[in-house]
């Protein structure tokens, strides 16, 4: 098999377990005593142990050599609270407002927030084609929130609050980690994100606990843990050695793919055509900044 196809093949499958694990979430929120902070916490203890052990069969002691600059430390502590923790208890408290499919689709707006806060940091004018995906990305939140009827919401004030929030902390845990990412490595900075973050929410197990977790719901935590985390970070990482990682990022598009079919086949989540509708804009405006294009000129500076 060439490498290309290698590549687009371990990004697909990771994104699809991404869009598993949502669905895996939903159905396990099924039971009333099940919690975001007790799956969280539970995820983020269990998913940073798993990453932590692959850390330290590839690098060794080099996995602690975070630790011995004070001010990348304080960093990742930060990573782990705003992107890491934030990401994962937005995401898994929107799919309990809601549903998968509308969940995985809200969070498709960070990358639209990032080209809104470069164009403000940078005080340039985002690309034409960034400009026409903001546009695109507004109008299909509009659509799948509303179901196409402008006069009232389709899905409630809760979700597109916890959405924003959703998309707004994947964002920061997209743009923070990049410099820790190169000199320390991906996977041993999750590993440490995910533990810290097991550790603040740790009081969750004793205050929140999840009580009658039957076998069927303890194998979807696994499978949210070892599946939709270790192997989906593992797989989609692994695949920008063979392809680039703007592809990889369109690739990205089956995650809410897959939780759509499998919430709406499995668990009969409404996602109407509208909301379908909105949901492939919401994707083809992360994709459209994918295209090369030329910058435009600087902001002016208001007084």
């Amino acid at each position: 098999m060439k490498e290309k196809q290698v590549g687009i093949a371990l990004a697909v499958v990771g994104a699809s377990l991404w869009g598993i694990s949502g669905t895996a979430a939903e159905m396990l929120y099924q039971n009333p005593n099940i919690n975001t902070f007790w799956l969280v916490d539970v995820r983020s203890w269990m998913a940073g142990a798993c990453l932590l052990l692959v850390s330290l069969v590839h690098k060794g002691k080099g996995t602690f050599s975070i630790f011995k600059n004070p001010r990348d430390l304080v960093y990742a502590a930060l990573f782990s609270v705003l992107g890491i923790t934030g990401a994962q208890f937005t995401y898994f408290y929107t799919v309990s407002a809601s549903n998968a499919p509308t969940a995985t689709v809200l969070v498709f707006l960070a990358p639209v927030l990032i080209v809104c806060f470069m164009a403000a940091k940078t005080r340039q004018l985002p690309r034409r084609v960034d400009l026409i995906a903001v546009l695109l990305a507004v109008l299909g939140t509009a659509v799948m929130v509303t179901g196409g009827n402008f006069s009232h919401l389709a899905v409630t004030p809760a979700t597109l609050v916890w959405g924003f929030f959703s998309a707004l902390t994947q964002a920061l845990a997209i743009a923070m980690p990049a410099k820790l990412f190169k000199k320390y490595g991906t996977i041993t900075v999750l590993a440490w994100g995910m533990l810290l973050g097991g550790i603040l929410l740790s009081p969750a197990l004793v205050l929140l606990p999840a009580r009658g977790v039957t076998v069927k719901e303890w194998s979807l935590v696994v499978y949210i843990v070892i599946a939709g985390t270790v192997f989906a970070y593992s797989l989609y990482l692994s695949s920008v050695m063979y392809i680039s990682a703007g592809l990889a990022s369109m690739l990205e598009a089956f995650e809410p793919l897959v939780a759509t079919v499998l919430s709406v086949s499995l668990l009969g989540s409404d996602f109407g055509i509208m909301k379908m509708i909105g949901g492939l804009l919401v994707i083809l405006a992360t994709s459209l900044q994918l295209l090369p294009s030329p910058r435009q000129g600087k902001l002016r500076r208001r007084l």
